[in-house]
């Protein structure tokens, strides 16, 4: 796979959150639509990086507020 673009990331992260709203208030057909068009536009492979680079970030991120604050930072219970 080849290095991807920040303004590719962005793009396909601001997708998946339209894709996500869309989702939640239940409107399938859309969150389908737009899931396809990242498909095609980025390729799956593409739009699966991004996805997990995404999620390794917040990981870090709750783990660094974790090792500063302890657990309520990341769960909310100060």
């Amino acid at each position: 796979m080849t290095e991807i673009s920040a303004a590719d990331e962005r793009a396909i992260l601001d997708q998946l959150r339209r894709l996500q709203d869309a989702h939640h208030r239940g409107d399938q057909a859309a969150a389908s639509a737009m899931l396809a068009d990242l498909f095609d536009r980025y390729g799956r492979e593409t739009v699966a990086a991004v996805r997990w680079r995404q999620a390794g970030d917040q990981a870090a991120a709750e783990a660094a507020l974790f090792g500063v604050f302890g657990p309520g930072a990341v769960t909310g219970d100060d």
